[in-house]
């Protein structure tokens, strides 16, 4: 083999193909008919419990319970500087300061025109039970008249947004 290696040829053609279906793989069109598979589809779902790659499952259930939990059992990984303030003020005021205001007050400009109403201000007086946890827990499901935010932010926006949220209750 090694001998046979050694002669002159031609390096832009391919020489001997070992094993050549490690060269050659048969590719799938996604969602196609395969007799292959019981399913006889070539999409494969992933086995179960799968997570992927730099993914940290939130496991609090979307339930009362799982929000009461969420008080004392959720904390920000996040460490509190500037920088996670600044892009927390900055989503706080994309998506949440529509209903809740830019001040965290409640009077943001879809209460002032009646198209919701009865949406809270985030005073410790109106609020004082809440905690950073909650605050997670509210964004990623929702709670109320307010939906989940969780496709529109990554976690880590949601934490930021969290510290700027914790901000605002200092502030009012």
């Amino acid at each position: 083999m090694f001998i046979s290696s050694c002669g002159q040829r031609d390096k832009s053609k391919p020489n001997k193909v070992y094993m050549p279906d490690m060269y050659y793989s048969l590719a799938y069109e996604p969602y196609s008919y395969n007799e292959n598979f019981a399913d006889k589809s070539s999409a494969r779902k992933p086995v179960a419990g799968t997570v992927k790659r730099g993914f940290v499952p939130y496991d609090m259930p979307n339930t009362t319970e799982g929000y009461q939990l969420s008080k004392t059992k959720v904390v920000s990984p996040l460490e509190k500087n500037e920088d996670n303030l600044r892009n927390g003020k900055a989503n706080f005021n994309i998506y949440c300061a529509l209903c809740h205001g830019e001040k965290g007050d409640g009077q943001g400009i879809l209460v002032q025109n009646e198209k919701i109403l009865g949406v809270p201000d985030f005073s410790k007086v109106r609020l004082p039970d809440i905690t950073e946890g909650s605050i997670f827990h509210v964004i990623t499901y929702g709670k109320g008249i307010m939906g989940s935010h969780a496709s529109q932010l990554t976690k880590k926006e949601r934490w930021e947004i969290v510290q700027y949220v914790e901000k605002l209750r200092n502030d009012l």
